[in-house]
């Protein structure tokens, strides 16, 4: 029998780690996922399933592509974006845990609503009156939105993509950095505090990749805020839930600013994929994408 190369398909072998940290995430660590649960998805027995996670065996047809994409949930681009090398391991996991809240909605407000109701003080000065819950969790996203805005306009931005090292040069006390080493796809490192605030994001990737640029704009509008940034003052107060989401909101915003979404949608050839030519416009996933597009047609910017 002829030897067959380990690894020889090193995209069919990342798309078997991707499946099997999808499913590490899917159970949340109560079940513990071995590699059987992985080739059961395609029904493989032990042989296949160990050639799958060696590289031994190319994945890519549609048709398993469609059944890995209906068993975890997922989109299909992004599995044949992974089995095509043009996401890597740690874009896809990125992507399949999602890009937050945009909005405080559903679920986590009813329970948010609970825990404040039942603990006003958690989010209360001492001998503070008690404020409104609407109050003290207001997203503020129109004012979000001009605060990237103005950004965009102060940078000299008028087409796409947004360059975030352009961007984090504004703002000499935030950096993004580049360690292979690193156990951790990006870390976040931060000393003082205030206006002495100091903010390192350092990626694994060499390359600035889509996921790590919406991670440096997420970063960038916290750090703004907690070192106390002129134009930030409305969001001061802004609980730790409520500066995730703003945080989302202001990263979809700065890497789609609302312009330059709505000049492009005008240019764009509808006939192909609408939102894979923006996303590929942008430098951002057809996650957010999706995400952005949703916000711009609700908010209008």
């Amino acid at each position: 029998m002829k030897k067959v190369e380990a690894n020889r398909y090193p995209h069919s072998a990342t798309l078997f780690r991707f499946c099997k940290e999808a499913l590490e995430i899917r159970y949340d660590g109560n079940v513990k996922v071995i590699d059987q649960d992985v080739g059961a998805i395609l029904g493989y027995d032990p042989a296949d399933c160990s050639h799958w996670k060696k590289g031994k065996k190319n994945i890519r047809s549609l048709s398993t592509l469609r059944s890995i994409a209906d068993h975890l949930n997922v989109d299909e681009s992004l599995l044949i974006d992974i089995t095509s090398g043009k996401v890597s391991l740690d874009e896809a996991v990125f992507e399949f845990r999602g890009y937050g809240q945009f909005t405080l909605t559903g679920k986590p407000l009813e329970s948010l609503k609970k825990e404040y109701f039942k603990n006003p003080g958690k989010w209360q000065s001492t001998g503070q009156q008690t404020t409104a819950f609407e109050d003290v969790f207001d997203i503020q996203r129109h004012a979000v939105v001009r605060l990237a805005d103005e950004i965009v306009r102060n940078g000299g931005f008028t087409e796409a993509p947004i360059y975030i090292p352009e961007i984090l040069r504004m703002v000499p006390a935030i950096q993004l950095a580049t360690r292979v080493e690193q156990e951790e796809p990006f870390t976040i490192r931060q000393e003082g505090e205030g206006r002495e605030l100091k903010t390192v994001i350092i990626s694994r990737e060499s390359e600035t990749r889509p996921y790590i640029r919406f991670i440096a704009a997420k970063t960038l509008f916290k750090h703004l805020v907690t070192s106390q940034s002129e134009g930030t003052e409305m969001f001061a107060g802004s609980p730790a839930e409520i500066l995730d989401i703003q945080s989302n909101i202001f990263a979809g915003a700065l890497l789609v600013p609302g312009e330059m979404l709505r000049r492009e949608v005008d240019r764009i050839d509808t006939s192909f994929d609408l939102l894979r030519q923006l996303a590929d416009m942008f430098w951002v996933s057809r996650s957010l994408m999706n995400q952005r597009l949703r916000d711009f047609l609700e908010f209008h910017n």
